[in-house]
């Protein structure tokens, strides 16, 4: 089996990117300040906008972490958050998708053998304890 951590950074970390960045550029901001903010290359925010990256999972499908998406893209608006925050908090939505098991559809996709009825491991390591 996968290992969790990978999964999470593989696919949910940067199809939270791909939604924040398009947040942030829509609201106004340029993509080259939105790879700064998000500590990535200005050619990878297009690639994350022009849907080449990032789109496995349609976060979209999920209104709770589109708000968590929704309030780090407005804090970074009003700049009251740094690059080390957004960091923070794109930890913090990946974790939150995790444990809600929002990815077990995925997982069962990514490799069928998984048994998504009997798995438990997102829901338990991710969970606050």
């Amino acid at each position: 089996m996968e290992d969790v951590f990978e999964l999470t950074y593989r696919y949910v970390v940067p199809s939270v990117r791909r939604v924040l960045a398009g947040k942030l550029v829509e609201k106004g901001m340029f993509r080259k300040k939105a790879a700064e903010i998000l500590g990535l290359s200005r050619s990878a925010v297009s690639r994350y906008l022009n849907s080449e990256r990032g789109t496995l999972i349609k976060i979209t499908e999920f209104k709770d972490v589109m708000r968590l998406v929704e309030k780090v893209a407005e804090s970074i608006i009003q700049e009251k958050i740094n690059e080390y925050k957004v960091q923070e908090e794109i930890a913090k939505i990946a974790t939150y998708f995790m444990s809600k098991k929002y990815f077990c559809g995925t997982h069962k996709k990514i490799n069928p053998k998984v048994d998504t009825v009997k798995c438990r491991i997102c829901s338990k390591v991710f969970s606050k304890q």
